[in-house]
């Protein structure tokens, strides 16, 4: 199950919202006016608007279908950050543009990175875990030297696409419903009352998509970068490999002779890639292959916010992944 009891969850919830009525915070308004809360990027606004809904509506810092991995702020962006009561981001990892500016115009008490709250399991990044694998299996100074070229990037090995498990999607929301429930004590029975629909729905939905999911776990598939780790993981899901790990750099030249090496013998599969990004480089690498290409979108660009939004964004990602595979294999091989 995803979480072991709603009720023990609610507990938590009550009594911080009750602690707020005597210890309210010095950032806290003392007005009836809701919290002004402003997100990161997409997918956190999919979760915050299903804890707020009815009272008001996030923010969105990046617009729709913007890579954080390359971000620049601009001034109206950090009007925005320091207009907000809460401020909820992933973390460095990802957002790396925001760490300065945060520490000089925000309170720390007002700035939650989501990575470091309670009940969220940050794991590595499937690369990061594929290469500790294979430097355990046998000492390839020679045969792999400059194999790491393909990774191409300075972020760490924690994998920051937390919101692909619907489990850290219940610990974030659980997470914003606290923080704005000691921020805006007149809303705060409203919060708590969207959380517990928010993570029934997360859970309904969760069930749904192992059902979905359950022939795409016999087949492996390819992503454009290392995005996916927390869904597949969930799932059961098998990516036979990564195309890049930061999305703004292509593949190192020897990676790519690899992926080629790679789908010419998985036959009939598919390569995933994102909406965000079009690499001059995939039609090449497809070429007399059997593999199909289809987009899943991490940053759920084309997804209303809303309370039932995330929930349709994780089921959207489940129904993609299985037509894709299943329509791959009934294609007759070339």
């Amino acid at each position: 199950m995803l979480f072991s009891s709603l009720r023990a969850l609610t507990g938590q919830i009550t009594k911080a919202a009750a602690l707020s009525l005597i210890l309210l915070p010095a950032w806290a308004s003392a007005s009836s006016s809701p919290a002004k809360v402003l997100v990161s990027i997409k997918p956190l606004e999919l979760i915050a608007s299903a804890i707020t809904d009815g009272v008001s509506q996030p923010e969105l810092l990046l617009p729709p279908g913007t890579s954080p991995h390359d971000y620049s702020l601009r001034p109206s962006d950090v009007r925005k950050l320091t207009n907000a009561d809460l401020v909820f981001w992933v973390g460095e990892d990802l957002e790396s543009f925001m760490t300065d500016l945060l520490d000089r115009h925000v309170d720390k008490n007002r700035s939650i990175p989501l990575m470091d709250v309670p009940g969220v399991e940050v794991k590595n990044l499937l690369t990061a875990e594929q290469d500790e694998d294979e430097h355990a299996g046998h000492n390839h100074a020679n045969e792999h030297g400059h194999e790491h070229d393909h990774h191409g990037h300075n972020h760490g090995s924690h994998d920051p696409h937390i919101w692909l498990s619907p489990e850290n999607a219940i610990a974030m929301a659980r997470t914003m419903t606290q923080a704005l429930s000691e921020a805006d004590k007149a809303n705060a029975e409203k919060y708590q009352h969207n959380y517990l629909a928010f993570a029934d729905k997360v859970q309904a939905t969760d069930q749904l998509n192992q059902s979905v999911l359950k022939d795409a776990k016999k087949q492996g598939f390819f992503v454009f970068h290392d995005a996916w780790g927390y869904f597949t993981r969930h799932y059961g899901l098998t990516v036979l490999d990564t195309f890049t790990v930061s999305p703004e750099q292509a593949p190192g030249a020897r990676h790519m002779v690899q992926l080629r090496n790679q789908l010419l013998e998985a036959g009939n599969t598919c390569i995933f890639r994102e909406p965000q990004f079009k690499p001059s480089y995939l039609k090449t690498m497809t070429d007399k292959t059997d593999a199909s290409v289809d987009v899943l979108d991490p940053l759920a660009s084309d997804i209303k916010p809303g309370p039932d939004a995330y929930p349709q964004f994780m089921s959207e990602l489940a129904v993609t992944i299985r037509d894709c595979l299943a329509d791959a294999g009934q294609k007759p091989a070339k």
